[in-house]
């Protein structure tokens, strides 16, 4: 039988539901993965997609829930090219990750747009090219308005039998009650304070021990902030964060000055938004925690991370040391990236 690792780390009781739906063949259609970020919802999301989809499906070698890891259809949806796997996030995140440009100034939406879900809507009533099953994962669902989580409500109302709907979210109350109840719940466990430096060994990121030690430091002594509902920090997060991306930019610096004028009128704003955008930073990592660090273009990202969590680290000491918040901002937007990169970048 062909062999897989273990791709989700720390939520032994989610992997064990899933496998015993898979091998009941009582697998829902829609399934709520519940927890905050950084604790693998969406690793696990790709890693069952991946095993819905792998070639081996249905026969005596198959490996559930995660597939096999090496026949084609395995890695095709490893790598988010498999034509039966659909995947769709807010604007803001996509940018955000580099999966899309952002459109001239317009700032991108934080919002999962209503054209969005139906277009989903209408690939999840056809057949499936390919594989056995259609796979849609929705990140940060909650990011969905009224109207785009009732335009999704179709799908989970009239399912195809071939269709499985994955939804991450924060809590069951972040979406509307007539789509949690129609979707297995599944809640995901806070991940051990151990994780964030066995990614980074992974990775191969110099001072591995170090950085977490300093990134659990700093984030062990604040109350989380991350957006859950709160849409002003959540869109500060992404304005900041967009705004580090571009340090590698010079045509960007005029944005970067206004982006420093704008979040640093506030000192305990600011630091909350520090403190925030290092948590969605390291959620990002440990997410990555089940890729083998060979992927480029992940290992690369996550360098890219590990600077930035760097320099909002530093950002926050100096705003803590009684600096000025605006020029606390500027320092951390207009500065070099660290000499990481120039190691990791080939």
């Amino acid at each position: 039988m062909a062999k897989v690792q273990n791709v989700v780390v720390g939520q032994d009781r989610v992997v064990a539901s899933l496998t015993s739906a898979l091998t009941t063949d009582r697998l829902a259609h829609g399934l709520l993965f519940v927890g905050p970020d950084g604790v693998g919802r969406e690793h696990t999301a790709r890693s069952l997609a991946r095993g819905l989809l792998c070639e081996l499906r249905g026969t005596p070698t198959e490996v559930r829930p995660f597939g096999c890891g090496e026949c084609r259809a395995c890695r095709r949806a490893m790598s988010g090219s498999h034509p039966d796997l659909h995947v769709i996030m807010s604007e803001a995140e996509l940018v955000a990750r580099g999966l899309e440009k952002p459109d001239g100034k317009a700032r991108p939406s934080p919002e999962i747009k209503i054209d969005a879900v139906r277009d989903l809507g209408q690939k999840l009533l056809q057949r499936p090219y390919e594989a056995q099953s259609r796979v849609a994962i929705v990140v940060d669902a909650h990011k969905m308005n009224e109207k785009a989580q009732n335009a999704l409500l179709k799908a989970l109302e009239e399912p195809a039998p071939t269709t499985i709907l994955i939804l991450l979210v924060p809590g069951v109350r972040a979406v509307l009650p007539t789509i949690s109840s129609r979707c297995l719940r599944l809640a995901f466990a806070p991940l051990g304070e151990d994780a964030l430096r066995t990614i980074l060994h992974r990775l191969e990121i110099p001072d591995a021990d170090a950085r977490a030690a300093r990134a659990q430091l700093g984030l062990s002594s604040v109350p989380a902030v991350l957006d859950d509902g709160d849409g002003v920090v959540g869109e500060g997060v992404d304005r900041l964060l967009f705004g580090l991306a571009q340090r590698l930019r010079p045509d960007s610096l005029g944005e970067r000055l206004e982006l420093a004028a704008s979040l640093g009128r506030d000192r305990l704003e600011l630091d909350q938004l520090l403190v925030a955008a290092m948590r969605k930073l390291a959620a990002g990592l440990r997410e990555r925690g089940g890729v083998d660090s060979q992927d480029t273009a992940t290992s690369a990202s996550a360098v890219d991370d590990v600077a930035m969590l760097d320099g909002l680290l530093k950002a926050r000491r100096d705003l803590q040391g009684n600096g000025a918040a605006q020029l606390v901002l500027e320092r951390l937007l207009l500065a070099n990236p660290p000499d990481v990169l120039s190691e990791h970048r080939r």
